[in-house]
C-alpha cells in the first residue's frame, strides 16, 4: 500500500517531515528542571489475559498470532526467585539509581501471589529501600488482591490502569472488560491509597480521544484517578481511512487542548502526562536525543521468562541476557543501535518534530507495518502542532500563576517515562 498524505488545513501536508517544526523560535523562557534518575525494569508476572483486547499488542504484534493472550503465552509466568535475582543483577549495574520494578503482562492479577513473592523477596533485601513499585492491569482484580495482600497493595507507587473509554466504547473495545466493575474497584482503591493512579487509554481507529478524555474527566473529578495518558495502537495492519481518523484526532485534541488552557489560565494544571511533557519540551528547546523509550541506551530492561529484554514487547530472539548456571547474570554484547536504524528509513533526523518525538517506538516500527508507522509519523506532526499552537497562551498561563517547569515536570510530566511516552 502507497500512503496517501494527510492534508491539515492549516499544516498541509503531514507526510513532508518538515510540516511541523519545533524550535523554530527561541526557547519560551529560562526555565529549566530537573528529571528524575529512576531505571525501570519491567517483569512480566504472566502473559495470561482476559480482557480480549481488539488488536492486542502481545498476540497480534509480538506473538503475531490472533490467537487468545491466554492460549498463546501462558509459558511467560514469572519464577520469583529467579527473577529477583535477574533484578538484583541487573541494578548492581546501576549503583545509587533508584529503581522502578514495573509489573506487567498479561494482567498481573492473574498471578498476583508471584508477583507479591518478587516484592516480598526484594523488600526483605538489604537494599530494599532502592525499589519502587509500578502495576500495569485492567483494573478488575484490585479489591479481591487488597482482601489478600493489604500490604502488597498500599506500598504500590503507582496503579496504571487501562481505560479505553466510557461504559459503552471501553467495553466494546476490551471485550473481556467491565468498565463498571473497574470503576467499582478504583473506588476499593480510593479508600486504602492516595498515591499515583494512571487512566491509560490504548487509541484505535474505531475509537474517539474525547470520549476516553471525557471518561477520565468524569473520574479524575470523583478522585479515583490523577492523570491520564493515551497512545496510538501499535499494529501490523495501516490505518484503514488516515484522512478520517487524523481529522477526527485533529479535532478532538483541539477540544482536550481548549480545556487543558482554559483550566490552567484558572491556575489548574490538568495532568494530561504527554501534554505536559511536550509542553516542557516546547518551552524549553529541549531534545530527547534517543528513542521515547531509551531502548538503545539501555535505560529500561524488560525480563519475560528468565531472560533479560530491551523490551518486553519485541520477539523471543531478541533477548540479550540470563542468569548463567552459577546464578550470575549475562548480558551479551549487543549493539542496542541496531534496534533504532529504522529512523535513517523514516528520514527521522529531518523530521521537524524529531527533538521530541525520537524515533516512533520500536515495537511498530520492526515488527509492525512500515506503512502504518509513517503513518503514525504524520500523527506525530498534527499532535505536535496542535498543542504547539497554544503555547503561548500555555506559557502566559504558567506565569500568571506562577507554575514553574519544576512543577509541570513533579505534578505530572514525570510519569511519561512510565507510558510509551509519546502518543
Amino acid at each position: 500500500m502507497s500512503i496517501v498524505p494527510f492534508i491539515h488545513s492549516r499544516f498541509g501536508d503531514l507526510s513532508n517531515p518538515q510540516a511541523i517544526r519545533m524550535g523554530s523560535h527561541q526557547a519560551f523562557t529560562e526555565d529549566h528542571y530537573q528529571e528524575d534518575g529512576r531505571l525501570l525494569i519491567h517483569l512480566t508476572v504472566t502473559g495470561r489475559c482476559y480482557a480480549r483486547c481488539e488488536g492486542c499488542i502481545n498476540s497480534a504484534i509480538t506473538k503475531g498470532s490472533s490467537d487468545l493472550r491466554d492460549s498463546v503465552v501462558t509459558f511467560e509466568e514469572t519464577n520469583p526467585e529467579r527473577d529477583t535475582i535477574l533484578i538484583q543483577r541487573l541494578a548492581d549495574r546501576h549503583l545509587g539509581r533508584i529503581i522502578t520494578i514495573c509489573f506487567y503482562g498479561g494482567e498481573p492479577f492473574l498471578a498476583t501471589a508471584k508477583m507479591v513473592r518478587v516484592w516480598q523477596l526484594l523488600r526483605e533485601s538489604t537494599d530494599s529501600n532502592k525499589f519502587q513499585f509500578f502495576v500495569y492491569t485492567s483494573g478488575e482484580k484490585i479489591e479481591e488482591a487488597f482482601q489478600s495482600y493489604p500490604d502488597f497493595m498500599k506500598d504500590i507507587w503507582t496503579y496504571s490502569i487501562s481505560i479505553d473509554g466510557d461504559e459503552s466504547q471501553n467495553d466494546r473495545i476490551r471485550i473481556g472488560t467491565s468498565l463498571k466493575n473497574i470503576v467499582g474497584n478504583l473506588q476499593s482503591l480510593s479508600s486504602f491509597f492516595k498515591g499515583n493512579v494512571l487512566f491509560w487509554s490504548t487509541l484505535r481507529e474505531s475509537q474517539s480521544l474525547l470520549n476516553c478524555f471525557e471518561e477520565f474527566m468524569r473520574l479524575y473529578q470523583q478522585n479515583l484517578v490523577n492523570h491520564f495518558f493515551w497512545h496510538w495502537a501499535e499494529d501490523r495492519q495501516p490505518i484503514k481511512d488516515l484522512d478520517s481518523f487524523a481529522n477526527r484526532y485533529g479535532e478532538e485534541l483541539e477540544k482536550i487542548v481548549d480545556v487543558y488552557v482554559r483550566k490552567l489560565d484558572e491556575g489548574i494544571l490538568l495532568p494530561l502526562t504527554h501534554i505536559n511533557e511536550l509542553i516542557l519540551y516546547l518551552l524549553t528547546g529541549k531534545k530527547r536525543g534517543h528513542t521515547a523509550c531509551g531502548v538503545e541506551i539501555a535505560e529500561n530492561y524488560d525480563i519475560v521468562s528468565g531472560q533479560v529484554y530491551p523490551c518486553a514487547d519485541l520477539p523471543v530472539d531478541a533477548a540479550i541476557g540470563h542468569l548463567d548456571s552459577d546464578g550470575e547474570l549475562k548480558l551479551e554484547e549487543y549493539d542496542l543501535n541496531s534496534l533504532v536504524e529504522y529512523r535513517s528509513e523514516l528520514g527521522c533526523a529531518e523530521c521537524g518534530v524529531y527533538p521530541y518525538c525520537g524515533g516512533r517506538c520500536p515495537v511498530q516500527a520492526l515488527i509492525g507495518s512500515k506503512d502504518r508507522t509513517r503513518q503514525i509519523c504524520q500523527l506525530m506532526r498534527l499532535h505536535v502542532g496542535i498543542v504547539q499552537e497554544r503555547l503561548k497562551d500555555i506559557h502566559e498561563a504558567l506565569k500568571k500563576h506562577e507554575i514553574s517547569l519544576q512543577d509541570v515536570y513533579d505534578r505530572s510530566a514525570f510519569l511519561a517515562k512510565y507510558t510509551d511516552v509519546v502518543p
